[in-house]
């Protein structure tokens, strides 16, 4: 008797393709439709995290830049030397060298599509993103034993964003201010 009725549910479903079954399964417009759905979804969201990483790497670097100007402080102070911190405008790398040019601190770099960038602030022979109030344009920002440092700033786009950061030295305390904007 079993061997009979799949037999004949067997034949009906061989004849007509779904016998008498319950529907199952999806239509392959359902299966687009779905398809359709998570494609928007991931562009969607790829889209947002390019934007969020973007703006990541051009925090990351002025706070990078910020964390290296203290170390240069602290050693003035505890060396008792001059420090500066050196930036390359065209390399997109800093380093930390005291008077007498020896590296004490290892080049590090900017990250990908981060730039020192002129600020077009009108200030007559600025060539990049480093403004030494006190001094021609050696592209280093100084710092002395007792804790002073040179007046400047440092000025950071990304180029993908079209975003800009600002680094601020005051030189009586040697402390550092960002700004997530030309300032």
């Amino acid at each position: 008797m079993v061997k009979e009725q799949l037999t004949d549910t067997w034949k009906t479903i061989s004849t007509t393709g779904r016998g008498n079954l319950p529907y199952s399964g999806f239509t392959l417009i359902e299966l687009i439709v779905v398809l359709g759905i998570m494609t928007l979804t991931l562009a969607v969201f790829a889209h947002l995290t390019a934007d969020f990483l973007a703006a990541t790497r051009l925090k990351e670097s002025a706070k990078d830049i910020a964390t290296m100007l203290r170390l240069a402080r602290r050693l003035a102070i505890t060396e008792r030397v001059e420090c500066r911190v050196v930036f390359d405008s065209k390399g997109g790398c800093y380093w930390i060298e005291d008077e007498k040019g020896d590296i004490l601190e290892k080049k590090h770099s900017l990250q990908r599509n981060v730039a020192f960038a002129n600020p077009h602030l009108g200030k007559d022979g600025e060539k990049d993103g480093i403004v030494e109030f006190n001094s021609p344009d050696d592209s280093a920002l100084s710092f002395y034993p007792r804790g002073t440092a040179e007046t400047g700033s440092v000025y950071l786009y990304d180029e993908d964003m079209r975003k800009w950061y600002t680094l601020t030295l005051t030189s009586s305390t040697g402390n550092v201010k960002l700004y997530p904007e030309k300032h």
